[in-house]
């Protein structure tokens, strides 16, 4: 996993199920990983051929729900 990248993203807590449904699927766009429930953040693994397309679905993923990402949120390696 040496060239995954990584991304945090804030939703909204009732929102995290629907939205690892969405990502689940597009079949190998990104694994979801919860960092806090609580708070609604995630973090997305990709690979770095998929980034932009990950970027492209949280845009518009931005239209049905409230998302962020986290301070920094350039996609940096593992």
């Amino acid at each position: 996993m040496r060239d995954t990248l990584r991304l945090r993203v804030q939703v909204p807590r009732r929102e995290i199920a629907y939205f690892n449904f969405l990502l689940e699927s597009y079949e190998g766009l990104a694994s979801v990983r919860t960092i806090d429930p609580q708070q609604g953040i995630l973090e997305l693994m990709v690979p770095p051929e998929l980034k932009e397309e990950l970027l492209s679905l949280l845009e518009a993923m931005k239209e049905e729900m409230e998302l962020r990402c986290s301070e920094g949120d350039l996609l940096e390696p593992l």
